[in-house]
């Protein structure tokens, strides 16, 4: 007569470890248990039917089970897991195997039970199974969470009498539960190996579901039989839908290009992807394509790995070539980049449909329309990643954590170490609405010189512009004219001292607002160049916009609806944010200077 182990695997099963155990003990020489540390009472139980009980971290059913394998005193095994148990006829079989052993392995079937009822058609029954082998012949293999034992070539296989019982489901329910679990684990074991489709989902499940309700007449069963064949075609459906997610995630690779080629506003809102795909992808590298004067700030982020100059690959149409690149997203449409994309073989180019070289160049098209939108800009970048079935849906809270904006300080003695540092950026270099240079001067005037520290900022001849239409803006009580005076990379270093800006919708307060700075943009109602579509993203950006419906001033330099926003609107908002910043000083040691 062979002696017999009997291992079980475990992880919260007190309501079914005992029957489990129970079932062997007139069989077994040795009952080994492997836990996975679970919560409930399965150890105490374990112990009180005094069996060899051993914590194990879990790694896997596959896994787990061959570990328990490894554990056991005889060569000879019998496994189980905790939900199942022998039936007397079952367990009258193996014990006449123990006293005449004449195969490598013994098969059985198995009889589930959903709700209580034991399921004697469709897909579950007979479900065969070899539980009791010869160790030395065979070990677990197959694919998570679907084990089976692996033998020996030319093993010979007894089928024994009598049910191996299990309790699988109670309800629809447990029956869910276990339907997600079960397909997140298929996805995680088989993603990049195995393939999904849409015709894979749909062909597979539907033939699950009517092989086990009508070709193994799973309709017998009732009720029952109904859920099981549901349960059966659900497993199929998400365990393919969630593999076909999975891959077309994967398929974007982890060299990937973002190409912004337009103005620094456009740019900053766009960093956001780059950090969101580092979150996703951590050891991705991310390189980012801009026009040259936007390289300090791109370079910046802790998101961007390299800095891609435009001007540099039309010059040189084989630079893709050397980088290996897996995706390109055209953020902004480019004919010249797109064509050299794809003669360059970057296997995902990913744009917009609404640009017809894209459907020439592109092999990722997604169809959206930014114009029409209601949505904000920076949200509406992040559906380029939807051929890739990531999360397109981002609230604004959510974006303003992903800049990664990070400048190196430089400014020392600049700044006035008690009052309120605010820069005033009054030009928008020609790319949106104006407020009024009168507006911004009155603003100062407003504001008290001995509480606020005025900077007046901008382009070389931004303020030439100036000093011909209102010169005295700046030479006025409190200011500092640093007009020309920055380089990009030293605007966004003294942007991120100051304590706060306000401009219209330039690429100046979008970096503010990305620096967490207090900011507030000025905006006209106009769609689309609107403060939904382009307001400031930021823990303390603001912005203020007349409260009508306007379309007069689209054709217009001047813009009506933008002068009706009030000095005393604006005066009253950073008011409020410097008394902020004085309650802070009065109960901090440290003044706020570089």
């Amino acid at each position: 007569m062979v002696k017999l182990s009997v291992v079980i695997i475990t992880y919260n099963e007190e309501k079914n470890i005992g029957r489990c155990i129970d079932s062997v003990k007139t069989v077994a020489d040795e009952i080994v248990v492997v836990d996975s540390f679970s919560k409930d009472n399965t150890k105490k139980i374990c112990l009180e039917k005094d069996v060899r009980f051993i914590e194990h971290p879990f790694e896997g059913h596959i896994q787990q089970k061959n570990f328990a394998l490894s554990q056991a005193t005889f060569d000879h095994v019998l496994s189980l897991d905790a939900d199942e148990y022998l039936s007397q006829k079952l367990l009258q079989s193996i014990k006449a195997v123990k006293l005449n052993w004449k195969a490598c392995a013994y098969r059985m079937n198995r009889l589930s039970s959903y709700g209580g009822k034991w399921i004697k058609h469709g897909s579950w029954y007979p479900d065969r199974k070899i539980r009791l082998w010869d160790r030395q012949k065979g070990i677990w293999g197959g694919e998570n969470p679907h084990d089976k034992v692996l033998l020996q070539g030319g093993s010979k296989i007894i089928h024994l009498e009598g049910d191996l019982m299990h309790t699988a489901y109670q309800d629809s329910v447990e029956t869910l539960t276990k339907i997600q679990s079960y397909s997140n684990i298929y996805r995680d074991e088989s993603t990049g190996k195995k393939n999904s489709s849409v015709l894979k989902i749909l062909g597979h499940s539907w033939f699950a579901f009517i092989k086990s309700y009508l070709i193994k007449r799973g309709f017998l069963d009732g009720f029952e039989g109904l859920m099981v064949a549901a349960a059966e075609g659900n497993h199929v459906f998400y365990k393919y839908a969630k593999l076909y997610e999975a891959n077309q995630q994967r398929l974007i690779g982890k060299n990937i290009v973002i190409s912004r080629t337009d103005n620094l506003g456009d740019v900053i809102l766009t960093l956001p992807i780059a950090g969101y795909l580092k979150r996703l992808i951590p050891d991705s590298k991310i390189y980012f394509i801009g026009k040259k004067y936007t390289k300090a700030v791109i370079e910046q982020s802790i998101h961007i790995d390299v800095f891609l100059d435009q001007q540099e690959i039309l010059n040189n149409p084989i630079f893709f070539k050397k980088l290996n690149i897996d995706t390109i997203i055209f953020v902004y449409p480019d004919y010249k980049l797109s064509r050299i994309a794809k003669r360059s073989g970057i296997p995902n180019r990913v744009s917009t449909s609404h640009r017809w070289f894209n459907w020439v160049y592109c092999n990722h098209l997604v169809n959206f329309s930014r114009v029409k939108s209601d949505l904000h800009e920076s949200q509406l970048n992040f559906k380029l990643l939807r051929p890739f079935r990531y999360n397109t849906d981002l609230d604004l809270s959510q974006i303003r954590e992903l800049y990664g904006i990070t400048p190196e300080p430089k400014f020392k003695g600049l700044l006035h170490p008690y009052k309120f540092n605010l820069i005033i950026h009054p030009k928008s270099k020609g790319n949106g609405r104006e407020w009024g240079l009168d507006n911004y001067h009155a603003l100062i005037k407003q504001l008290p010189k001995e509480r606020f520290s005025f900077f007046i900022t901008g382009l070389k001849e931004e303020e030439l512009s100036i000093k011909k239409e209102l010169p005295e803006l700046l030479t006025a009580e409190g200011v500092q004219n640093v007009m020309g005076k920055f380089s990009l990379e030293e605007m966004s270093s003294f942007i991120s001292k100051v304590d706060g800006l306000v401009a219209s919708g330039t690429g100046v307060l979008h970096l503010a607002a990305a620096l967490g700075k207090f900011s507030i943009g000025l905006f006209p109602p106009i769609r689309p160049i609107h403060p939904g579509r382009w307001g400031p993203i930021g823990s303390n950006a603001t912005y203020f916009v007349a409260d009508k419906d306007c379309s007069d001033c689209k054709r217009s330099g001047e813009c009506a609806c933008i002068r009706m926003i009030t000095v005393s609107q604006v005066a009253a908002r950073i008011l409020l944010a410097s008394q902020r910043k004085e309650s802070v000083g009065e109960h901090s040691s440290t003044p706020a200077i570089v």
